[in-house]
């Protein structure tokens, strides 16, 4: 057995539950061939040899070893500690490595709940409207509540071209989601120069902390700084996390030597830091862009850029991970994944479950986050009142259509707007939301989520970093 991996920060977990009731049960008194005091490991022994011998239900050896070891990693109470069997770790490695086929989102277990930290910039999740937060109820119409992120990962992935349907959980709504499979590279790191009120602002954006990530990072930073920046923007927003040596590579230039960058406290509660090597403070001012979708590694580059460089903190407050996983490679290609060590900010401060709050909270517009429009019903017209109604009144105003009214009830003014929708998109005009406007709808909307002017949080950045 090896430490491959030093120190993962990877938002996605893995940890099974189980639910026990009742059940019609047959008692017996006839002496079996085992050990009857088993103490220890041997009584896992005993059990194996019962349950092969006596269950009702066939079962493999290696399904009952991994139950076991299941087990184990789910005493711990740690929904970032798991057992991957082979299979599962080459599709973990692949995710920090290099490429894999699916939908690109990286998920979380929180209670029963399988739910998406952040979907992958430009992947098949984000293009289908998939948001930080939303809770995935079943894939293809099964449901995953209470399943292990493992097992929901293996339904939801598949060969390129291939549909998956999700159904997504999102501010009490329920609606299914057809998502074509692709192939998901690990591009990690885009940069550009913005300008703003005559100032030439820096723009990094971080997807993922994966392996080949501080390199880029570090290239395209100098290349910021060759052109001659005024200031510089960090984009974490929806960034899930990754390794632990990547971010410190990439962070450690900003922080000077005087300052940690981060502090990694194992159980014994000793403490190690990583010291920052900047011998002078950089000739611009620095600016991170958060959210709720900000987890683990990119809390760690907030935190250190905030108290060990002075940086800005703008957008919403990040996730709240601060524990640290090491990944022990096993002899038949399966890992460990353990929780083994949390981490501190430069200035000694625990995130976990708190989340880093920003100096300047922006919110995005309300339509960054609606629901699909037909979540529960066929048609939506006039006398229709609810949720659904609500969350079409926010879909209209979002796109430059004035429903008027209550925003729960599908009034005349409501069907004009939709009328006036359908004119402007050779649609049946009749005041009518069916699938075909539902779809179309959906469609301008995503365009002016993706359009940066619409885009609150970066835009008062390049104010702030334009001043």
């Amino acid at each position: 057995m090896k430490n491959t991996t030093a120190g993962l920060l990877a938002g996605a977990t893995f940890v099974a539950g189980a639910g026990a009731g009742l059940a019609t049960m047959a008692f017996t008194d006839t002496a079996l061939p085992i050990q009857p005091k088993a103490e220890g490991w041997d009584k896992v022994d005993q059990v194996r040899q019962l349950i092969e011998t006596h269950s009702l239900k066939d079962i493999s050896e290696e399904d009952l070893l991994t139950g076991a070891l299941d087990g184990m990693t789910g005493a711990l109470d740690d929904p970032y500690s798991d057992f991957l069997d082979a299979e599962e770790t080459s599709q973990f490695t692949d995710s920090i490595e290099s490429s894999f086929e699916g939908i690109g989102a990286t998920l979380e277990k929180k209670g029963e709940d399988i739910l998406i930290v952040a979907p992958i910039k430009g992947a098949p999740a984000e293009e289908a409207g998939l948001r930080a937060g939303d809770v995935i109820t079943a894939v293809d119409g099964e449901s995953i509540e209470g399943m292990a992120v493992e097992e929901a990962v293996q339904l939801i992935r598949g060969e390129k071209g291939t549909v998956v349907t999700l159904t997504i959980r999102r501010g009490g709504q329920e609606a299914d989601y057809e998502i074509t499979r692709d192939t998901i590279p690990i591009e990690t790191v885009y940069s550009e120069v913005k300008e703003q009120d005559g100032k030439k602002v820096g723009y990094i954006e971080v997807t993922q902390f994966s392996e080949p990530t501080a390199d880029e990072f570090l290239e395209q930073l100098e290349t910021l700084e060759s052109e001659g920046i005024d200031s510089l923007i960090i984009d974490v927003r929806g960034n899930p996390g990754g390794l632990l040596p990547a971010v410190i590579e990439m962070t450690e230039g900003f922080v000077p030597t005087n300052k940690p960058v981060v502090q990694i406290e194992n159980a014994d509660g000793d403490r190690e830091s990583q010291s920052g090597r900047a011998r002078e403070a950089k000739p611009y001012d620095l600016f991170v862009l958060t959210d709720e979708g900000s987890a683990s590694a990119s809390e760690i580059l907030a935190g250190a850029l905030k108290e060990g460089a002075g940086a800005t903190i703008i957008g919403n407050k990040t996730f709240g991970k601060g524990v640290v996983q090491t990944a022990f490679d096993l002899e038949d290609g399966s890992n460990l994944k353990l929780t083994t060590s949390k981490w501190l900010t430069p200035d000694g401060n625990w995130i976990n479950e708190k989340g880093i709050e920003p100096d300047v909270e922006v919110d995005q517009p309300d339509y960054f986050n609606v629901t699909r429009i037909l979540a529960d019903a066929d048609t939506l017209k006039v006398g229709d009142y609810g949720e659904a109604v609500s969350n079409l009144h926010t879909v209209l105003t979002g796109i430059g259509y004035e429903p008027g009214g209550q925003p729960g009830y599908f009034g005349d003014t409501m069907a004009r707007a939709v009328s006036d929708f359908q004119a402007d998109n050779n649609l049946p005009e009749d005041g009518v939301v069916n699938e075909a406007t539902a779809s179309a709808l959906e469609s301008r909307l995503l365009e002016e989520i993706q359009d940066e002017a619409n885009d609150a949080q970066l835009n008062r950045a390049l104010e702030e970093a334009a001043k």
